[in-house]
């Protein structure tokens, strides 16, 4: 099951848009939209809004079912986590804050609460180009050597598999920054010859499970200190429209929370941003 938690703003329209693609390539064809009523919007403006998304989801092949919820007295959170279903088979997407310089993108927020606690697919997107309309078609996808491979991207990634035309994997090497100053060129090189064989195991992965071919991916490894500032180099490079970030289930949410690049990426990146949670590779 496909479901999008859809808060009624301009930015949750954007974030629609990728709804109903993803929706459009999941088995059953069917976008499960959850709204709570929580007063920041007025019935007859959902409504219209509402009316546009079944318009698009009609164009597109997907059905829409909306579900409207009263808020419960235990918060927003609960209410919305009430009417999910959890596992493995079923996914959520959601819309990161609006960009507010005076605080973090996610830390604190919905979205990140979404990402932490529930037990399904989950993605949260940062909407910078709404005329993609939710077809990025170019995707970075920084990774790094972890035990279960890139089968956590493997859901998500599946969904953008049909209209994908690039696929760019970056792996980067963290050193720090006295030692990246003083590293040689071949010691340097060293340090990139293990990351270069996972990204091999990577695509062969990809290509076996959603036969993605070399004329879709390509992959690089980087040697750094700054790896937000590497991924976000890597996406302008690469002419990259989404940025497609991942934390894994392996207990290593406050590690990705605190000290990995994904607060500076979003707000600093000129492209879409996606930050996933999977659990069904």
């Amino acid at each position: 099951m496909f479901s999008f938690a859809y808060d009624g703003s301009i930015n949750g329209d954007w974030v629609s848009h990728y709804a109903v693609q993803l929706a459009g390539a999941h088995p059953d064809r069917t976008l499960r939209l959850i709204h709570v009523r929580d007063g920041r919007i007025e019935p007859s403006r959902l409504a219209e809004k509402l009316d546009r998304l079944r318009l698009e989801s009609e164009h597109q092949g997907v059905r829409l079912e909306t579900h409207l919820l009263e808020p419960q007295s235990s918060g927003r959170f609960e209410t919305l986590r009430s009417a999910l279903r959890e596992g493995p088979e079923h996914f959520l997407i959601c819309g990161t804050p609006a960009l507010d310089r005076r605080r973090d993108c996610l830390r604190g927020t919905l979205a990140e609460r979404l990402l932490r606690e529930l037990h399904c697919n989950v993605l949260a997107v940062r909407v910078v180009q709404p005329g993609l309309l939710g077809s990025p078609r170019r995707l970075l996808a920084p990774i790094d050597e972890c035990p279960e491979g890139f089968r956590a991207a493997l859901p998500f990634l599946r969904l953008f598999g049909p209209q994908l035309t690039h696929l760019h994997l970056v792996l980067i090497a963290r050193v720090g920054r006295g030692r990246l100053h003083r590293l040689s060129h071949e010691h340097g090189e060293r340090l990139r010859v293990p990351g270069l064989a996972y990204c091999e195991r990577v695509e062969r992965e990809i290509a076996e499970r959603l036969g993605l071919g070399a004329r879709v991916m390509d992959a690089q490894v980087l040697v750094s200190d700054r790896v937000d500032h590497e991924i976000l180099l890597a996406a302008n490079r690469t002419k990259s429209r989404l940025i497609y970030l991942g934390v894994s289930e392996r207990g290593r949410a406050e590690r990705f929370w605190h000290g990995d690049p994904v607060e500076q990426v979003l707000r600093e990146s000129t492209c879409d941003v996606a930050v996933y949670r999977g659990i069904g590779g």
